[in-house]
């Protein structure tokens, strides 16, 4: 019986022009890349160099690639004004207090959503989704605030903002997607409901708890809109209420160190680093959790 000969197919050469193709294709997309890059870095970029200048150069040369004059006296004024320094502890006091305070009713009520029917589970649920299609309007709740005397209070950036929908929803997909074999056998050793949701279910989820604690540890560092509306007293205002003040009425003035200042756009560049640099440098920590936790508790349930 005669042996089959297998023709082997010659492999192709390094330098064919498949490989050549290939080559051309990934300089094209390194190029499209390096100019996407290059267009996110630059406005970061070139508010460090408006920040760093003088503001008579800046008026000069307004387009920067590389500072001219070298100066700090912005982010001296930025450390020594006290509206920013005032709304600095003010921010942070919503970013600890307040993520702290959202996160335990969101994940509490999304796990309790999550579990088998009980009476008026559904009725609940309708009443907390219906809220992300349909609002009660400004001045209603504008008179609301006022009457449950939180108009100027600082409280009236974390109470209402208990609950965040959205947040909610994916703590219960999360928490609906785990095994229902969990409970029984913690139930079975003897855990009640409080045990298993925090010996079993919790530490389960650290994924989504870093994803929605970051989902509301960012809101809480950019929230200004409910300072604009319903603060008045100058040291209750948050960071980004008071950097706001300084970006649409430049022309006001900052008390810095006893005296007042001009607000100059190097101030308000300085400023401006000054509120969104400690966000950028937190945010790669929990990058890896965030990415997974949204995925999974958007999927499941």
């Amino acid at each position: 019986m005669k042996k089959m000969k297998i023709k082997k197919l010659p492999l192709k050469p390094k330098g064919s022009t498949f490989d050549s193709k290939i080559g051309k294709l990934d300089w094209v997309l390194f190029v499209i890349l390096l100019i996407y890059a290059i267009l996110v870095v630059y406005p970061f970029y070139n508010a460090l160099l408006i920040s760093i200048s003088p503001q008579e150069v800046y008026q000069n040369s307004p387009f920067l690639i590389w500072p001219k004059v070298v100066t700090f006296e912005n982010y001296q004024k930025v450390f020594t004004d006290a509206r920013l320094m005032d709304g600095f502890k003010v921010t942070l006091l919503l970013l600890f207090v307040g993520t702290a305070y959202q996160m335990f009713f969101t994940v509490i009520t999304g796990y309790a959503l999550s579990r088998n029917k009980w009476v008026g589970k559904n009725f609940v649920m309708n009443m907390i989704v219906i809220t992300m299609f349909f609002g009660g309007g400004l001045i209603p709740y504008y008179i609301l605030i006022n009457n449950l005397g939180l108009y100027d209070n600082i409280l009236v950036m974390i109470i209402p903002g208990a609950i965040d929908t959205f947040n909610m929803l994916l703590m219960r997909n999360y928490f609906a997607s785990l095994p229902i074999e969990m409970e029984e056998s913690a139930k079975i050793d003897g855990a009640n409901d409080i045990q298993t949701f925090l010996y079993i279910y919790l530490p389960m989820s650290l994924p989504m708890l870093a994803t929605v604690g970051l989902f509301f540890a960012v809101g809480n560092w950019n929230s200004w809109y409910n300072g604009m509306l319903y603060i008045e007293t100058q040291k209750y205002k948050p960071l980004q209420t008071v950097l706001q003040d300084m970006v649409t009425t430049p022309s006001s003035s900052l008390e810095g160190g006893g005296t007042t200042e001009t607000v100059s756009d190097g101030l308000v560049m300085a400023a401006t680093l000054f509120t969104i640099v400690p966000m950028m440098l937190f945010y790669p920590f929990l990058q890896r959790y965030f990415v997974k936790g949204l995925v999974v508790g958007a999927i499941k349930g």
